[in-house]
């Protein structure tokens, strides 16, 4: 089965302006209030967290998915109502969905959520076919990366749990290697170039083109971001941004 990246337009005649938010209302102090969902370190929770408004270009389109890159947004899909009908029937414990309403011309309009993460799908890499890198410092300045083989989800953590012992700043999956027969349809990962990916089936990438949904692009997962934006890839799908 194929499996895509979830990402966001950035085709203005979809979109309507690049980027679609002007700013962001937070509504409590976000340094402070440990109820912040910015302040949420990819757990579960057990009560209503309080979320930010991104407030819109006048001249944005309220898309399905939005692209937010502020705190309380971070890592995180802003969906509409519409989308996460779709996506939450195949979400399996692993993401919380809070209301995080977005304000266009001064109107609120409420029906769009946060996806929260709180579990990962790492037992679905091929950890043997993926390709790992570490970032590094230069002595005279700079940094460079470092590809590093990666046999195992133990290994794996291993590094994760030593950055000094292996001397680097950053350290991800650079190229995702998905293991055969996977039944899910939806799947996360984090740890990789990026951040975090949110990532579907050919089935779910269906689902949502058939309904309609909007601002949604797909990325093969075989692809690294910047073969699918400079490669030509995207612009035969999706036209020029």
């Amino acid at each position: 089965m194929k499996f895509y990246v979830l990402r966001s337009s950035g085709n203005k005649k979809i979109i309507g302006h690049y980027p679609q938010v002007k700013t962001v209302q937070h509504n409590c102090h976000v340094w402070d209030e440990p109820k912040f969902i910015g302040k949420i370190n990819f757990e579960k929770v057990d009560f209503e967290p309080i979320t930010s408004n991104a407030i819109l270009y006048d001249s944005s389109k309220t898309t399905d998915l939005i692209n937010v890159s502020s705190i309380g947004f971070h890592l995180k899909l802003l969906i509409s109502g519409e989308l996460k009908k779709i996506i939450e029937k195949y979400t399996k414990e692993k993401c919380q969905f809070f209301q995080a309403p977005i304000i266009l011309k001064k109107k609120l309009i409420s029906d769009y959520f946060l996806v929260h993460p709180y579990k990962f799908d790492f037992k679905y890499v091929d950890f043997e076919k993926t390709s790992f890198v570490l970032k590094k410092r230069k002595t005279e300045g700079g940094t460079y990366e470092e590809n590093i083989h990666i046999s195992n989800y133990e290994d794996f953590q291993k590094i994760l749990s030593s950055k000094k012992e292996y001397g680097y700043t950053q350290f991800h999956i650079d190229r995702i290697k998905l293991k055969p027969n996977i039944k899910e349809d939806f799947i996360i990962l984090r740890h990789v170039r990026g951040g975090i990916k949110y990532i579907v089936s050919e089935k779910l990438k269906t689902e949502i083109e058939d309904s309609g949904c909007t601002g949604i692009e797909f990325m093969p997962i075989e692809m690294k971001l910047t073969e699918w934006l400079q490669g030509g890839e995207r612009e035969k799908i999706y036209d020029k941004a």
